[in-house]
C-alpha cells in the first residue's frame, strides 16, 4: 500500500483500530448469518474484495487513509469467519488453536521488524509500511483476537470481559505506546486490541438489557468506527525520503 495511503500512528489511530475490532466483530457475524455463502464462498467474497480495494488503491494517487482503513474492516470480518469456523465447525481444542495463533502472530510479526526502520509517514515515528506479511499478521492478529475474545467472554462474562480487556488495552496505550515502534510491541498492541473489540462487539449485540440486536449493533458500531477513523478526513502529505 502507498505511503500516501497509510494513517498517521497516534492515540486516534488505535482507538479506530480498538472500533474497527468492535465494528468488524459485528460485521462478521452479520456477514455469516445473513449472506447464506457459508464459510468458503464467503472468505472468497471477502478475498475478493479485498483484491479489488488493493488494486484501486494502487491507481489512486489521493492524499488519504480510506484505502487502509477499508482494507483494516475487510481483513477484520474475514478473521471473524475463519475464527469461528476453527472453533465451532472443526472444533479445534481452544488452547491448541489460541497458542497456535499466538506463535504464528510471534512469527509473523518478527518477520516485518525490518520495515520499523523509519517512519514512513510524516509524524508517525514507528508506522510500518504495508506488504503481504503485513496484512497476513493483520489477518491473524483478527483470528486470535476473536479467539480470545470469545473464550474471555465464556469464563468471565461479555460484560466483564469488555471492561477489563478495554481497561488492559486502554493502559497499554497510556504507559506502553512507546513499545508501538517495535514490531513486537506493534503486533501485541494489535492482538489485545482485536481481543478486546471481540468481546465488546458481542457484548453490544448480545446484551439483553440494550435489546438492540446484530444489525443495529453493527450500523452504532460502524458509523462510531468512521467518525473516530476520520474517513475519508485527508491525512498530512508524507515526508520526503532524504536523498
Amino acid at each position: 500500500m502507498k505511503t500516501i495511503h497509510l494513517p498517521q500512528m497516534n492515540i486516534r489511530y488505535w482507538l479506530a483500530i480498538t472500533m474497527a475490532s468492535v465494528f468488524g466483530t459485528n460485521l462478521g457475524d452479520l456477514y455469516a448469518h445473513e449472506s447464506g455463502l457459508g464459510i468458503v464462498k464467503g472468505l472468497a467474497v471477502l478475498a475478493a474484495f479485498a483484491a479489488i480495494a488493493f488494486l484501486l488503491e494502487r491507481r489512486d494517487d489521493r492524499v488519504h487513509a480510506a484505502w487502509y482503513w477499508l482494507a483494516i474492516v475487510i481483513i477484520r470480518t474475514g478473521a471473524t469467519n475463519i475464527a469461528d469456523f476453527l472453533a465451532f465447525r472443526v472444533r479445534v481444542p481452544g488452547v491448541l488453536l489460541g497458542a497456535g495463533l499466538v506463535l504464528l502472530l510471534a512469527v509473523l510479526g518478527w518477520m516485518t521488524r525490518g520495515r520499523w526502520a523509519k517512519p514512513v509517514v510524516s509524524g508517525s515515528a514507528g508506522t510500518p509500511d504495508t506488504h503481504a506479511l503485513y496484512w497476513a499478521a493483520m489477518l491473524t492478529a483478527g483470528v486470535l483476537g476473536t479467539v480470545l475474545g470469545d473464550d474471555a467472554s465464556h469464563a468471565i462474562g461479555q460484560g466483564w470481559a469488555s471492561v477489563l480487556l478495554g481497561g488492559a488495552l486502554a493502559l497499554v496505550l497510556v504507559v506502553a505506546r512507546g513499545t508501538f515502534a517495535t514490531a513486537m510491541g506493534y503486533w501485541a498492541a494489535i492482538g489485545l486490541a482485536r481481543t478486546a473489540g471481540t468481546a465488546m462487539g458481542d457484548w453490544l449485540a448480545e446484551n439483553h438489557l440494550l435489546n438492540i440486536g446484530l444489525p443495529l449493533a453493527t450500523l452504532i458500531t460502524g458509523m462510531v468506527f468512521v467518525i473516530v477513523a476520520g474517513w475519508p478526513r485527508p491525512r498530512p502529505a508524507a515526508a520526503a525520503v532524504p536523498a
